[in-house]
């Protein structure tokens, strides 16, 4: 029986040559390098100082609460008639609306002060520079760049790097570090297959909306989708891997 047949959606393959090649040379060499990195790894072990996972998933909580919206805003620039492109922009905007508050739990399980970061306002938390720089970077691309760009930052550059660092945290967090129930459920969700297909739909769209014969806007597209999974990958990773701080400064 030919099992291509009964594959998922997101295991069909591509068939531009551009794509195939990101996600050969680019997409894939970045995962591995990311999902091998010391912070993933001590995570998964359980030796990484809960202060500093309690850190990057509280500056995570704080970033995340303006992305509904900001996914909302990219779907509003879909070119007209697109609406099916739209509509899993929304779709995926909507699923995003409690993400935030699933966050909160997360950090509230690891001793960390999640209400309040959730409750706002913006202020009561004090996010580390890079968290800014993951916000800035979601604002650019929903609402300066151009579209096509947004979708490879987020529909790829994001959603393809994500599943596969979050899984292991996922793994990690419940062995190690006693999360259970709503304290896991962010991670969950983030980890598994639903993610893995967002980042295929991503590339499907790339394929269907860029002319086969312009290099010109296919290299722009491959270094936007390079360039996120690097803010979003080793980048991010080592950044609160090296961040040092007393423990005391993200507790409750």
């Amino acid at each position: 029986m030919d099992q291509a047949v009964h594959a998922p959606d997101y295991l069909r393959d591509l068939k531009a040559d551009w794509l195939v090649e990101l996600r050969a040379e680019g997409i894939e060499p970045i995962r591995t390098r990311a999902v091998a990195h010391p912070f993933i790894a001590e995570v998964a072990a359980g030796t990484l100082p809960v202060y500093k996972l309690r850190r990057f998933f509280a500056d995570l909580c704080w970033t995340v609460i303006t992305t509904p919206g900001v996914v909302a805003s990219l779907a509003a620039r879909t070119p007209h008639y697109e609406h099916p492109i739209k509509t899993k922009l929304l779709e995926n905007a909507y699923t995003e609306w409690n993400h935030a508050w699933a966050l909160s739990q997360t950090v509230n399980a690891l001793g960390g002060p999640g209400d309040r970061i959730f409750n706002g306002p913006e202020t009561a938390w004090e996010a580390l520079p890079y968290a800014w720089h993951l916000r800035n970077w979601q604002l650019l691309y929903a609402y300066n760049q151009p579209w096509l760009e947004g979708i490879a930052a987020f529909a790829v550059g994001i959603e393809a790097l994500v599943p596969s660092i979050i899984h292991p945290l996922w793994k990690g967090c419940e062995q190690h570090y006693g999360l259970r129930d709503e304290a896991l459920d962010w991670l969950v969700w983030h980890g598994g297959e639903v993610e893995m297909q967002h980042g295929n739909d991503g590339l499907f769209i790339l394929e269907q909306k860029v002319p086969a014969d312009d290099r010109a806007l296919q290299a722009q597209l491959r270094s936007v989708v390079l360039k996120t999974m690097l803010v979003l990958g080793e980048h991010w990773l080592d950044y609160y891997y090296r961040a040092d701080e007393p423990a005391h400064t993200t507790a409750a």
